[in-house]
């Protein structure tokens, strides 16, 4: 199930990290799911994390790409006023190792969207959020089996991130994908869905998360 976080849906006044989780944990309830897996790249890895931090009960192990929480590069000290097509395709091309892969429709589609004064404000508000919620000295805290997917060549959250992450989460393991920038899940989906699988089908002999 992929849920979408209500970036440009929630008051302005009330958009953080810590409410996209709370809006993660409404859907588990109302879904009724119980301890789930949680899969987060990027905004939603540092989401996924909080959630985890804040109901462990409700996690039963976290998959984090490309994910946020720690020290990734952030647009708040960059964004022009009127974000134009050169500076969303400039932007898009350091997500991926292969640039060839954003095209002039990409660009347009998403020039669209942040071209509005309001969505680009939200952009940069959830971004500042994130560079204000570091989790470095709680990821102790977190029990629950987690398998970090990493772009070899990802340039907004470099490995040494995930060797961070990696030391601070006690059940942890990491997987690099060479040839692979920081959206995992588009540049090489193949290989990430091996990793996951794998991962998946081990976790029910591991032991559950520790109280």
């Amino acid at each position: 199930m992929a849920l979408a976080l209500p970036i440009f849906d929630l008051p302005a006044d009330d958009l953080s990290i810590g409410r996209l989780a709370l809006h993660a944990l409404e859907f588990l309830d109302a879904e009724r799911i119980g301890p789930a897996v949680l899969v987060g790249t990027s905004l939603g890895g540092h989401v996924a994390l909080e959630l985890a931090l804040r109901d462990p009960a409700r996690v039963r192990a976290l998959v984090l790409t490309g994910s946020g929480g720690l020290l990734e590069r952030t647009l708040t000290q960059r964004v022009p006023h009127r974000p134009g097509a050169a500076f969303v395709r400039a932007t898009m091309e350091e997500i991926f190792y292969d640039a060839g892969r954003v095209t002039p429709e990409w660009v347009d589609s998403v020039s669209a969207v942040i071209g509005r004064r309001s969505y680009a404000l939200r952009l940069l508000q959830i971004s500042r959020s994130a560079r204000g919620h570091n989790v470095d000295d709680r990821l102790r805290e977190i029990r629950c089996p987690t398998l970090l997917v990493w772009g070899k060549e990802d340039r907004i959250t470099p490995p040494e991130v995930a060797l961070r992450f990696l030391a601070g989460i006690r059940r942890s393991e990491v997987r690099f994908i060479p040839s692979c920038g920081h959206a995992v899940l588009l540049e090489q989906p193949e290989a990430f869905g091996d990793h996951l699988t794998e991962f998946l089908e081990a976790l029910p002999a591991l032991a559950p998360p520790v109280a």
